[in-house]
């Protein structure tokens, strides 16, 4: 197998197809499990055959290989990204790799950038967003870089900047100069003026402080938008052309100061994060850039004092990036003249700007800082910034022991061991390093509250000390999430086989590890990456006292994905400690397995002299004669249910022996049954569409998959106009308890709620699926079904689940002729309303694109009579879009419109 996977990846590294060398790749095309596929792979690679490169995913040429082709040598094994490994240079930076913070703070920004400049056939419109300095500008001259080294543009093509804000008191001159104007068109246009958008011709036009355009000026550019077309100013017979990709920026929330259709043309807007925003290790690099310019042009080595050191990285400059540049450039004029030095210049505290000596968020920063008088040389960060943060290292050093002991097969105890010393060692650093307040923060009393909680509910050894500690590290972690969330995508792999290995080593630990990461998730809406849970579980193993001095265990043991971890789970909350550890065993899985699993658990467990066992059937009654240990007493009870567990684990607090426990229990076991017939009804959410079956199907796929998985709901469709008809008395009301109804129109059935589909897109208020579900679905399963709702039904994943149709051009087509109906009536309706049309109306176009047989509207005859006004408005405003699909909306089509707009 190994051959074979050498000769895979072989293949593709002679055809350049780089990205097709993934571990989930391999394995996919020669359908082989992906653990056996990363194990052969480690080895070739520990045998110098692969080059490894960290990027997502993980990706893996051929050396031997890929040094003939490309006629050089490769002196290392792994690299950071495909781009050093295919670089001739590879310490030349390229596009956005000039970008401070582009594979930290910035990265997402940086993937939506690339995306947006990418997307066939001719790349979007783009907004950046964000403060004053933040680098907007430059962000905008990189996506033009990184283009014209994708091929998207040529060289000849160029970037043109526009600062709107410069014609804030002449839009019409700005208007002139976008677009051009004619010789005359207005005062002092002494000849013709192409403009800026012909000057930009195949490339990018970037229009900063965007807000600044007139409304004049925007309704020309979402029309040039829309046609590549326009006027010059002064000549409106010719039509001049245009393939210009757009940037805008702006400081100002586009939706407060922009028109909607402009708006509507600008898909992706990108937030572009403050300074404040930025992590330390991305502030300390742009000192240490912007420092190392100014030396460049001084000739000069410069020094920083500590203190000011720390008020460079922790002042909040109301210029962000701008404001700490101008404060540098200002420290270093002052100190050229008041420190003078033939080596260096040292930036003193009194050579920061005035107004920053005298504002009150200085006196915050410097209160309890010790001036010791030592400088810091602006050399001396480079290797600051290249070195791995604290909690990277730790963190790398955990995967590497795992490695190394697993690989060699050596003892898995001094693994332990090993590991935890790497991580004591880390939380000594980050505890020296911690600046302790009597003023604790909200995140610093969550955290503190939820381990307290923990320590008192499962006895552990957690001294006030241990909470610090751990307060200190979700601290660190939180500080540095998108370094660590980077760096674990490119060890995704070895991260998945560590936790694995503890999963089915430490019971104890991985049950209370899951407890402390769905409070973290839940109270302080943290992100807990599975490596910290691996800290976390390395952690818990030194302050439990489980295996020590619990002499008795308890262990649920049931079929199923999640049985036996419900029942534990609910059986400890309910006992308010920790009684139960849980196994729990797939389906088909065989007895001999579930033996040696029972074993493994057991052994990691230590010296006990009682163990309960409760099973969920017969089958399993004769499993404790494969149990290892010999030294115990083993009780078995199957058939176990909640109310078993707890009269057990009652028993076992009280200390109470094994057999008064179980006669107990057997004693109070006898079941009854009571049928009550209305609740055989399948709960039925329905799913009822006026635009016709077809959307009504699609709507109920998009549901089905916002469920929980195992919930007793299903999801059906019914035609609208029989709900119409017949009301209450339809059969799917018989046969079904229907919860509630899902469509663009309301049937009105009494007594049942309808939940238009608008207010699952704008709204979230789930009043309704509270009321309707809560009997049905457990709060963890509902708080699920609304996060799935509030994800699957965003306006954009609607529309493209429920046309065929390009969705965007759909919409915009809709949304114009809406706009123009609006008008017409003289009337606004409500964004509810609109976004129901919007739905309604893409729905049946589509079926009208499709032929399909048109829903029969009640009483067309009177409708056609007493609208016949509304019905010719709808006819023009809709002209335009009937032309583009070849579609003609009819009568009935127009009844449904009616409807809609009159319950607005």
């Amino acid at each position: 197998m190994r051959d074979k996977i050498l000769e895979e990846i072989k293949v593709h590294t002679q055809n350049n197809d780089y990205e097709s060398n993934s571990v989930v790749e391999i394995s996919k095309r020669l359908q082989v499990s992906r653990n056996v596929v990363a194990s052969e792979i480690r080895q070739l690679f520990a045998q110098g055959k692969l080059i490894k490169i960290n990027q997502k995913p993980i990706l893996y040429v051929v050396k031997e290989i890929f040094e003939e082709i490309h006629n050089q040598k490769v002196d290392t094994l792994e690299v950071d990204s495909l781009h050093v490994l295919t670089s001739t240079n590879s310490d030349e930076k390229r596009d956005f790799e000039k970008l401070i913070g582009y594979d930290g703070s910035l990265s997402e920004l940086v993937s939506q950038c690339k995306g947006t400049i990418s997307y066939p056939p001719n790349g979007l419109p783009m907004m950046l967003y964000g403060p004053t300095g933040t680098g907007k500008s430059y962000i905008a001259r990189l996506t033009y870089e990184y283009a014209k080294h994708k091929g998207l543009l040529s060289k000849e093509q160029r970037f043109i900047s526009v600062n709107c804000s410069e014609y804030a008191n002449n839009p019409e001159l700005l208007t002139a100069n976008l677009f051009g104007h004619v010789k005359g068109a207005f005062t002092g246009a002494d000849k013709d003026n192409e403009g800026l958008i012909a000057l930009a011709d195949g490339g990018i036009l970037f229009l900063d402080e965007v807000h600044n355009l007139s409304p004049e000026c925007q309704e020309k550019l979402f029309q040039f938008m829309d046609l590549a077309e326009y006027h010059r100013v002064g000549d409106n017979e010719n039509w001049y052309a245009s393939n210009v990709k757009l940037i805008f920026a702006t400081t100002e929330k586009p939706e407060d100061v922009l028109l909607k259709t402009l708006l509507r043309r600008i898909p992706m807007t990108i937030t572009v994060p403050s300074l404040k925003e930025r992590g330390l290790h991305e502030r300390v690099e742009l000192l240490y850039s912007m420092f190392k310019t100014e030396q460049d042009k001084l000739q000069k080595k410069i020094r920083i004092s500590a203190k000011a050191y720390s008020i460079f990285l922790a002042y909040d400059f109301p210029g962000n990036i701008g404001g700490l540049r101008g404060c540098i450039q200002t420290c270093c004029i002052q100190a050229m003249f008041s420190n003078q030095d033939d080596d260096a210049i040292v930036i003193q505290l009194h050579d920061l700007p005035k107004d920053i000596l005298e504002s009150e968020q200085l006196q915050s920063i410097t209160t309890n800082f010790e001036n010791t008088g030592d400088t810091i040389a602006v050399d001396e960060l480079d290797s600051f910034i290249k070195a791995e943060s604290y909690i990277i290292q730790m963190l790398h050093n955990v995967l590497t022991t795992f490695q190394t002991y697993t690989e060699n097969d050596a003892n898995i105890s001094e693994m332990d061991v090993s590991i935890n010393q790497n991580i004591h060692e880390y939380f000594d650093k980050i505890l020296y390093h911690a600046t302790l307040s009597t003023d604790k923060d909200f995140y610093y009393k969550g955290i503190e509250n939820i381990f307290d909680m923990i320590r008192n509910r499962y006895g552990l050894s957690l001294s006030n000390n241990d909470i610090l500690t751990l307060n200190c590290f979700i601290m660190d972690y939180r500080k540095n999430y998108i370094s660590v969330r980077n760096w674990s995508y490119k060890q995704a792999e070895q991260i998945s086989e560590l936790l694995s290995y503890l999963e089915n080593h430490k019971y104890y630990e991985t049950n209370i590890t899951k407890e402390i990461t769905n409070y973290l998730h839940a109270y302080l809406d943290l992100d807990i990456l599975d490596i910290v849970k691996i800290v976390f579980m390395f952690y818990l193993s030194n302050v439990t006292n489980h295996k020590s001095e619990k002499k008795r265990l308890a262990v649920i043991l049931a079929h199923g994905f999640s049985t036996a971890s419900s029942i534990a789970e609910a059986t400890n909350q309910f006992l308010d400690t920790y009684v139960f550890d849980a196994i729990d065993m797939p389906i088909n899985q065989d007895v001999q397995t579930i033996i040696k699993k029972l074993n493994e658990y057991l052994n990691s467990m230590g010296k006990f002299e009682e163990l309960f066992l409760l099973v969920d059937m017969g089958s399993l009654e004769d499993i404790y004669k494969g149990i290892q240990n010999k030294q115990a007493n083993i009780g078995i009870i199957n058939n176990i249910s909640t109310k078993t567990a707890l009269e057990i684990g009652n028993g076992i607090i009280q200390n109470r022996p094994m057999e008064d426990i179980f006669d107990e229990v057997i004693q109070y076991s006898k079941t009854h049954y009571h049928i009550e017939k209305n609740q055989l009804k399948k709960n039925v959410i329905l799913c009822s569409c006026a635009s016709g079956m077809g959307t009504a199907e699609k709507l109920r796929r998009i549901l089905k998959d916002s469920l929980p998985v195992d919930v007793p709901i299903e999801v059906q469709t019914y035609n609208y106009n029989e709900l119409v008809e017949k009301g209450i008395h339809n059969k799917v009301f018989t046969d079904n308890h229907v919860l509630f109804i899902v469509g663009t129109l309301n049937p009105n059935i009494e007594n049942l709620p309808f939940i238009p589909i608008e207010e699952l897109i704008i709204t979230d208020s789930f009043a309704v699926l509270n009321h309707e579900l809560q009997s049905i679905m457990s709060a963890e399963q509902l708080d699920t079904f609304k996060k799935k709702i509030l994800k699957n039904f965003s306006l954009s994943n609607i529309m493209s689940s429920l046309t065929i149709l390009n969705p965007n051009k759909l919409l915009e087509h809709v949304a114009d002729a809406l706009d123009r109906l609006q008008n017409a009536l003289d009337k606004t309706l409500s964004s509810s309303t609109c976004f129901g049309l919007y739905v309604h109306i893409s729905c049946l176009i589509e079926r009208l694109v499709m032929n399909k047989e048109v829903e029969t509207y009640l009483d067309v005859d009177e409708f056609t009579k007493e609208n016949q006004n509304f019905i010719n408005l709808v006819k023009q405003t809709f002209r335009e879009v009937e032309e583009y699909y070849g579609v003609d909306i009819s009568i009935p089509e127009i009844g449904y419109i009616y409807d809609y707009i009159k319950n607005d």
